[in-house]
């Protein structure tokens, strides 16, 4: 069995993802949470570019996950308590992401080039995520007057 890695077998260099006011939702905890997964999402992109030690990437990447559930936790307790329409489909989004990307040490055992997919796969996501669903769940909280 070799090491895990996410170092790619070639050397392309993966971009970070940029905060963007756009990608507000208007929601102080949501937005504040948000910027926060950005920013380690970009430290693991840093660490697979710089080339630092597998246990240093994995370590980013678990960060990178605990804060996730502890967001989709927050996210889904504010839905609960306001009785947000979309609850549902809006948990199974969550649920499946959290599945496909606790599935990581099979991208990681795989070597480069799925650990390129992981990543590009959790930028998209990201983004389209936040720009999407979140964008409802923010509206919905603010027309309630919902505080952070």
């Amino acid at each position: 069995m070799h090491a895990k890695t996410m170092k790619p077998s070639a050397d392309p260099r993966w971009d970070a993802v940029r905060w963007q006011d756009g990608f507000g939702v208007g929601h102080p905890g949501i937005d504040a949470d948000h910027k926060r997964l950005f920013e380690l999402f970009n430290e693991l992109v840093t660490a697979v570019n710089d080339n630092r030690a597998d246990s240093e990437i994995e370590g980013v990447l678990v960060e990178l996950l605990e804060y996730t559930d502890s967001h989709f936790d927050r996210e889904e307790r504010l839905m609960r308590e306001h009785a947000y329409p979309d609850f549902a489909a809006h948990k199974t989004m969550h649920d499946t992401f959290v599945r496909q990307i606790h599935d990581v040490n099979n991208a990681l055992d795989a070597g480069g080039e799925q650990g390129a997919y992981v990543l590009g796969f959790l930028g998209k996501w990201l983004s389209g995520h936040i720009l999407g669903v979140d964008k409802k769940l923010g509206a919905f909280l603010r027309e309630r007057g919902v505080p952070e």
